[in-house]
């Protein structure tokens, strides 16, 4: 649809076509759009058509050629893409302006949407440009870091000892005099690397147990380390061998470390920076009410300002939370996407923590755009414009949301049955597969393995299990199941039983979740899905084709009540290239 265009940051859909700015391009001929700019109204520098008073300008036109670059048109008849790509952008300005025009700018929902929205990314403007640089390393930094010691790199053999104390000492004395420590580690250890020559690999010396990490600043490979208290257990080390991190390596890794902890610790800054703090003598009211009522019913029963009086059993709210220049009321916290409702309708607020962290998820996008707004973030023309192209994304995708109600199951299956042919099931090969955790136990296994017993093989295998109604994704080591492998599909066991014929064993194939080995069992024909099959993609088809009929209906009504006026010269001169980023031929 032409809401697929992105009205905002991060917003283009799949290339799912047609939509209605494509079915009502071009314009008819007798349209005002080829009328140019008057003098007046063409002061803008940049301008390339005007709807009342929004502006379409080179930015809009190279955000719409990345959504339609795949467009035939864009080969085929260059000029008529731009055009496209013209109207595309025309046509969201005036769905924009009606959006406005019905007051969805003011309708709280939306608001709330708009606010998260521009939180998101005004946080990653901050985070860029402050966040950061804050926390980047300096040079004397590295140079402490690096004298203390926990950023060197040791290899270690380990073991996880839950022995009791006594005997874990006499074992690591045994270490200590020359034992093996492979198989002390497959005697005592728990740990998984246990079966694995105990080899735990590189580790930096900070994310080892904090006894070790001063006698590590100085180990030498063989030395051996421990034991040292883990909840029940004790670990012991064994250096294999150190590595001294260089400056741009420590520099990343600090950067790395600081920045897990980054948003969190923002956040707590903001709130402490504004100062927020709950109402104490809400906190009983508001979890008594959650505890009651519902969700829905505590919102309507509040007046303008969010507030209700006592009345009855049912407890007076009012203001919830305070901060500088500011304050929240249920109304702030009672929406879904804040306080999820649970089945009986109700929230539960059990306790202060809970609604301490109800209030700050609230306030926090509001607290961000006003620090961004006060180190002026939110000037640079970039951030304005996308700022308003979120509202404006919002705003329309909430009339549309409106006006087109949600389709009940009748009409969904009546849209599958008039669209059957859209929903046709590919040819497919039926295949059998086990999928195993090592490429080498797969090898070996399926080179034992004949077409008569594959079957009995797989069964055979201790530890597989079979897994029901499995898909290429599902299958995890140790399971195994039969499967359909579309002839579309692109995943690797897919493509590679294509090349299979039936009863035909495959070699080993790097599946997304491990090494598979499977044999295809038969063909299976194209067939037309059932309703049960695609369902929930026909409900999605169905919203989208009713949405677009609305908006087609629109976008006709808004053209011929705000023409566009435009500066085709402008158009012409933008350098949108086929070939290359410069432009390429045309």
């Amino acid at each position: 649809m032409l809401l697929s265009l992105p009205l905002g940051p991060g917003t283009a859909k799949g290339a799912r076509q047609p939509s209605p700015g494509t079915k009502a391009s071009p314009r008819p001929k007798s349209a005002p759009s080829a009328a140019k700019i008057s003098s007046a109204t063409s002061a803008a520098q940049g301008t390339i058509a005007l709807i009342a008073d929004r502006r379409v300008e080179e930015a809009d036109i190279r955000r719409a050629a990345l959504v339609m670059e795949r467009d035939p048109l864009r080969k085929t008849n260059h000029a008529l893409w731009r055009k496209k790509l013209l109207d595309l952008c025309v046509d969201r300005e005036l769905l924009a302006l009606e959006a406005e025009r019905t007051g969805l700018l003011n309708d709280p929902s939306v608001m709330r949407r708009i606010e998260r929205s521009n939180a998101d990314l005004l946080y990653a403007a901050l985070r860029a440009r402050v966040l950061i640089p804050e926390v980047t390393p300096t040079a004397s930094e590295i140079d402490t870091a690096r004298a203390g010691g926990l950023y060197r790199r040791v290899k270690v053999q380990y073991i996880l000892a839950v022995t009791d104390r006594q005997t874990t000492f006499k074992v690591y004395e045994e270490l200590r005099n020359g034992a093996r420590f492979d198989s002390v580690a497959t005697l005592y250890s728990m740990h998984p690397s246990a079966a694995k020559g105990s080899g735990l690999g590189w580790r930096r010396i900070g994310s080892l147990n904090q006894e070790a990490w001063k006698p590590l600043q100085h180990a030498k490979p063989g030395d051996v380390f421990g034991p040292y208290v883990n909840g029940e257990a004790h670990e012991i080390y064994k250096v294999e061998a150190i590595e001294e991190p260089d400056d741009a390596e420590l520099r990343e890794t600090m950067l790395r470390d600081r920045q897990t902890l980054l948003e969190p610790r923002y956040h707590v800054r903001l709130l402490q920076k504004y100062k927020f703090q709950i109402v104490p003598d809400q906190v009983s009211s508001v979890i008594f009410a959650s505890a009651t009522e519902k969700a829905d019913s505590i919102l309507a029963s509040l007046d303008a300002r969010g507030r209700r009086p006592k009345e009855g059993v049912r407890p007076g709210l009012g203001v919830i939370a305070r901060l500088e220049g500011d304050s929240l009321t249920y109304r702030d916290i009672g929406s879904p996407d804040v306080l999820p409702r649970e089945p009986d309708g109700k929230v539960h607020i059990h306790d202060s923590s809970q609604l301490l962290m109800a209030c700050a998820m609230a306030v926090l996008p509001r607290l961000i755009a006003r620090d961004v707004r006060e180190r002026g973030i939110d000037k640079e023309p970039d951030i304005a414009r996308r700022l308003r192209l979120i509202r404006e994304e919002v705003s329309t995708r909430a009339m549309v949301e409106h006006a087109v109600p949600p389709l009940d199951s009748v009409r969904i299956r009546a849209y599958f049955d008039s669209h059957g042919s859209r929903y046709r099931r590919p040819a497919a090969r039926r295949a059998l597969v086990a999928v195993f955790a090592s490429e080498d136990t797969a090898r070996m296994a399926a080179s034992g393995w004949s077409r008569a017993s594959y079957r009995d093989s797989v069964y055979g295998v201790q530890g597989f299990r079979k897994r029901e109604g499995a898909s290429a994704r599902s299958l995890w080591p140790r399971f195994y199941g039969e499967i359909s492998l579309l002839d579309t599909d692109s995943d690797p066991l897919s493509v590679a039983a294509r090349s299979l014929q039936p009863n035909q064993i495959s070699p080993v194939i790097a599946s997304p979740n491990g090494y598979a080995v499977a044999i295809v069992t038969g063909r299976e024909a194209a067939r037309g899905y059932t309703f049960e099959e695609v369902s929930g993609l026909v409900a999605v088809d169905a919203r989208e084709d009713a949405e677009n009929t609305w908006v087609t209906a629109q976008l006709e009504r808004l053209r011929a009540a705000t023409p566009a006026r435009m500066v085709p010269a402008r158009l012409e001169a933008l350098r949108l290239g086929m070939n290359s980023d410069m432009g390429g031929t045309r």
